[in-house]
């Protein structure tokens, strides 16, 4: 039998399978059963599943006999949908009271070889980087995610999940040895998506950042894994993540975050954290997720001096207004706007900050005012 006629299922992520070059996705089967009655054989291919056991698994409410009706007629809907697609019905064959697939038929699974192989690299084999990236790039998403609630399934997915996760941190602390920097941040980042309180993909992820000159994003990624790691499991980020931040923290020449309660006191002028329109971008983004995932919300300010006469440099007058800000906040300058992110904070609580402001434009003396665009983002 030739390497065409080799029959290919990929169950992580959307699923899918290839046989004579073609490909299929199961949505034209009549029953979405049979398909999933052929993932389970699948799992099971190196053994006879029993009548029985099937009937426990799928029909769970019907009693024996009732069962065993409708897993032949399954089976059959199952020879028929693979028949259409080309695939020899006795690939399922019955045997002693059960069914399994038939191994005169080459058959190979994404998840059986992701695993193999993953198993390997964690245990220390050495693969190239360019061979574990092709591994990587085979779990496309959690395993045959239609039955993400099935208990025959939830297992599986677990383990291939945890697999990707410590193959994700072996890669990256290879990645991070040959100063590939920004990959080792991409990987982290879709380790973290699946993972948000995983401590050392975070540290890994900020010594990346910053050996990318992208400092505030490796703060603000800190504080995003110490509210999550807070909020979710009531626990503090450990020795060695806290360690790198404040090494971070102390390289830059930064204070630590003041917390201020808005409506009882007022906005300490400690200054906001200064930084490029790329870095602003990036932040925006971060915070963006953090108010949709906790259903928060921040302020974002825009500052227009242009058309406005200014007394003294227009950066003296930015470095003012940063001034005025919180240590927590963010600003930005470009083309003589001043662009502000007040974090944590709501519409109803910016009117501290406008007061500020409208004090700063009396001590200048303004003639005309800049225009200001405020606005909530939750």
């Amino acid at each position: 039998m030739s390497e065409l006629e080799k029959i290919s299922f990929y169950g992580l992520g959307p699923f899918y399978y290839e046989y004579q070059g073609k490909r299929f996705d199961g949505s034209s089967w009549v029953s979405k059963r049979a398909l999933y009655l052929l993932m389970y054989l699948l799992l099971a291919k190196d053994r006879n599943v029993a009548a029985e056991e099937l009937v426990d698994v799928f029909w769970e409410e019907s009693d024996l006999n009732d069962g065993k009706n409708k897993l032949y007629n399954t089976i059959y809907l199952l020879r028929k949908s693979l028949a259409r697609d080309g695939i020899p019905k006795d690939i399922v064959e019955s045997k002693n009271g059960g069914y399994s697939l038939n191994d005169a038929y080459p058959v190979k699974t994404d998840w059986n070889y992701f695993e193999k192989n993953a198993k390997k690299v964690i245990k220390g084999e050495e693969l190239s980087l360019s061979e574990v990236e092709d591994l990587l790039s085979l779990y496309r998403g959690d395993f045959f995610p239609p039955l993400r609630y099935e208990g025959w399934t939830e297992i599986h997915r677990e383990d291939y999940r945890e697999l990707y996760l410590n193959l994700i941190e072996n890669f990256t602390e290879k990645l991070f040895q040959e100063q590939r920097y920004r990959d080792a941040v991409n990987y982290l980042h879709k380790g973290i998506e699946y993972d948000p309180y995983r401590e050392n993909f975070y540290l890994f992820y900020i010594k990346a950042l910053v050996k990318l000159g992208r400092v505030a994003e490796a703060i603000n990624s800190y504080k995003k894994c110490e509210r999550i790691l807070k909020e979710e499991l009531d626990v503090f980020p450990g020795r060695s993540l806290k360690k790198e931040y404040h090494r971070i923290r102390m390289s830059q020449d930064l204070t630590e975050d003041i917390e201020v309660e808005l409506n009882e006191s007022p906005i300490l002028g400690s200054g906001a954290m200064l930084c490029e329109m790329m870095v602003f971008k990036k932040i925006y983004e971060l915070e963006i997720r953090h108010v949709k995932r906790l259903k928060k919300e921040f302020v974002l300010m825009t500052i227009d001096f242009n058309n406005v006469e200014l007394k003294l440099p227009f950066q003296k007058a930015a470095d003012k207004i940063g001034s005025m800000l919180r240590t927590g906040d963010v600003i930005c300058v470009l083309n003589k706007k001043v662009y502000i992110l007040l974090r944590d904070m709501s519409l109803v609580n910016s009117g501290i900050i406008m007061n500020r402001f409208n004090k700063f434009c009396e001590e200048l003396e303004l003639i005309k005012k800049p225009s200001i665009d405020i606005r909530e983002v939750n």
